[in-house]
């Protein structure tokens, strides 16, 4: 990349002087032409005497060919040269692009996520207006936007585009492209993931803030376990918490009973999907493919298919140990189990 963008420089300096010199040779041309001064026939160039061969073929020539070896060694170095900085051109391309998609994205993101995400991605409130099943009124609730400057962390671009394509049910968030009903088309979804993509932070910086976000939740429940406090994580507007999809109504702090479902299937008994904890893990870890089955046949409980809502995957924010704890209070759920949202009231 830096080889181009010294080639640039040099082409830039080169430019002026070439174009200088051409100006000069029509200036110099038209100052030795000679004005007409009579008939076609007197100044018409077929009748006009040429060089002799002994000056054509002498110093004329000499120069001429002179001027042709010169270009064919700035020929020859030049396009080897070119070749060169051609992979620092297409990476620098690249670069660029993603910049400006990513500068696209953002003002889609402004203008269309921002009011319930907040901006930079960092997570807000939406509000949503609950129904009852025959679709009447039900309540006005503020809704945790999830954080989105993590989302990449946890899902992969198809799916991140998956929902905003089809938006999540049961949730004020909308589909957005034109697949599910939205007005924007497949480049400006693109766009605002590229955005997504430019400010994700780092697993590091992720796992710290799941790191504070549980420390303030044990002062908070100091009796809970590491895992119950995991799974109700509330960091990053609960983007890192398992309730939000597998507990109805905590995303506006009316939890029901928890892990008994909601967006996400119910837990209770989950671990009879799995073979050992070990299996359980790898799927909280990876997270699950869209219509892949997944988890062991048992009498107690059969396989389970990954649908729309798409499980994500935890291992680039989660470590090992706190996947464990997950597992391990995952195990004790039966569905009497309530999280208070506000244990000091």
């Amino acid at each position: 990349m830096m080889l181009a963008t010294t080639q640039r420089s040099v082409g830039l300096v080169l430019f002026p002087l070439l174009a200088l010199g051409l100006f000069t040779y029509l200036w110099i041309n038209i100052r030795q032409s000679r004005r007409e001064v009579g008939s076609e026939i007197e100044i018409a160039p077929n009748r006009k005497p040429y060089y002799a061969d002994e000056e054509m073929e002498g110093l004329r020539l000499d120069r001429y060919l002179s001027m042709a070896l010169g270009l064919l060694v700035v020929i020859s170095l030049g396009l080897p040269l070119y070749w060169l900085a051609e992979p620092g051109r297409q990476s620098g391309a690249i670069a660029e692009y993603g910049r400006v998609f990513a500068t696209r994205g953002k003002g889609l993101y402004d203008t269309n996520c921002a009011s319930c995400h907040a901006a930079g991605a960092v997570g807000g409130v939406a509000p949503y207006i609950l129904a009852e099943k025959d679709g009447s009124y039900s309540a006005d609730v503020q809704w945790k936007a999830p954080a989105l400057n993590n989302a990449l962390l946890r899902f992969d671009r198809d799916e991140v585009r998956y929902v905003l394509d089809h938006g999540r049910a049961f949730s004020p968030m909308q589909p957005w492209s034109v697949v599910g009903g939205g007005a924007m088309n497949a480049q400006q979804i693109d766009n605002i993931i590229d955005y997504l993509q430019s400010v994700t932070i780092s697993p590091e910086e992720a796992r710290q803030q799941i790191a504070d976000g549980l420390e303030a939740m044990q002062e908070r429940y100091p009796d809970a376990s590491e895992g119950e406090l995991l799974f109700n994580l509330q960091a990053a507007s609960g983007s890192y918490s398992c309730a939000r999809c597998h507990t109805g109504g905590w995303s506006f702090d009316d939890p029901a009973k928890t892990g008994t479902g909601g967006f996400g299937p119910n837990l209770v008994g989950v671990d009879v999907k799995f073979r050992d904890d070990a299996d359980f893990a790898k799927f909280l870890t990876e997270g699950c493919e869209l219509g892949k089955i997944y988890g062991a046949v048992s009498p107690e409980g059969g396989q389970a298919q990954c649908k729309s809502g798409m499980m994500p995957g935890f291992g680039q924010t989660y470590t090992a140990e706190q996947i464990r704890e997950v597992i391990e209070y995952v195990k004790t759920l039966d569905g009497t189990q309530q999280f208070d949202p506000d244990p000091e009231s």
